[in-house]
């Protein structure tokens, strides 16, 4: 795909996600930062996306770091003068040590087994200060249940048209959303996310046999503490000393 055609498609990503608030939720993560109790943080944020919590932080942390498994989503983000680094999340190359690391947008379900999760979770040990905080939220089986059905859509945005198709299989624990996209030069992209549903339990399971303890574990955007049926939850852990 030319350039100028990842640039539309980035954008349409973008305008999917346009009803979000991304100041509120920056200003959540940036709460929970200061569980590290540290004046200057190094942060470091996984899979940034299109950048949009990035844009809110820029001018918060002195010592920020974004990262994604997407060359061609960084090279959207020129404007944002941050140091940027291309990786994934299960395999961070980085010899800089961090005070507070970051996901945001349910982004850990994409790793579709325990072993991927549990190399995340080693991954982020080998970079994260003692005593650092890492957080992210999950998407749980409720939120699938809900909301997949207002996911099957299709629509208009800058000339390009799309269609979603969203559908959660309850026997294997895993949502599909698969996207068909024409673009205004007469590209065909079709794209095939697969995200894991786990238990919430199993989110327990996995911290236990790892270097972290479950700090808190909260409702997402809210300091209510989470439940199995919630929707959506926060997870906030804390390197073992």
């Amino acid at each position: 795909m030319r350039f100028e055609s990842y640039n539309h498609l980035a954008e349409f990503y973008a305008y999917l996600m346009k009803g979000i608030d991304y100041k509120i939720w920056a200003d959540y993560i940036n709460i929970i930062s200061r569980e590290t109790n540290k004046k200057n943080p190094y942060v470091l944020e996984i899979a940034c996306g299109v950048g949009n919590i990035a844009r809110e932080f820029q001018n918060v942390y002195k010592h920020y770091f974004i990262s994604d498994l997407s060359f061609m989503m960084l090279n959207q983000l020129d404007e944002l003068k941050l140091p940027k680094i291309c990786c994934d999340m299960t395999c961070l190359p980085f010899k800089q040590s961090f005070d507070f690391i970051f996901s945001t947008f349910d982004s850990v379900n994409y790793l579709t087994s325990r072993e991927k999760f549990m190399r995340f979770l080693e991954n982020v040990s080998f970079v994260l200060k003692p005593g650092g905080v890492l957080t992210f939220d999950v998407s749980l089986e409720m939120n699938s249940l809900r909301y997949q059905k207002y996911l099957n859509r299709s629509g208009k945005f800058n000339g390009i048209k799309y269609k979603q198709r969203s559908k959660y299989n309850e026997k294997n624990r895993m949502h599909y959303n698969h996207f068909e996209i024409l673009l205004a030069d007469g590209s065909k992209v079709e794209e095939l996310h697969k995200q894991k549903i786990y238990r919430f339990e199993d989110y327990f399971m996995f911290i236990d046999d790892s270097d972290f303890y479950v700090s808190g574990c909260y409702e997402t955007f809210s300091f209510k503490e989470a439940k199995p049926d919630t929707e959506r939850a926060q997870f906030i852990l804390k390197k073992k000393v």
